[in-house]
C-alpha cells in the first residue's frame, strides 16, 4: 500500500542541520541581547532600598 504526501513539503527538510542551527542560536541571541539581565530600574532599586531602611515618603504607612 503505498501513501499519498498529502502534506506540503516543510521549507526545513531543505536546509541543512547546521545552517538551521546557526538560524536558531542568532535569533535566540538576539532575544538575549535585547532582554535586560534583570529587568529592573534603578530609580525602582533606589526606592526599595529607601523604604528598607525607613525613610520617609515610600509609600507605605506605619504599623
Amino acid at each position: 500500500m503505498t501513501y499519498r504526501d498529502t502534506t506540503a513539503r516543510a521549507s526545513y527538510l531543505d536546509t541543512p542541520v547546521g545552517q538551521q542551527l546557526l538560524r536558531h542560536y542568532a535569533s535566540r541571541d538576539a532575544v538575549r541581547h535585547a532582554t535586560p539581565l534583570i529587568p529592573l530600574r534603578a530609580a525602582d532599586v533606589l526606592r526599595f532600598v529607601q523604604c528598607l531602611f525607613g525613610r520617609a515618603g515610600c509609600g507605605h504607612r506605619p504599623a
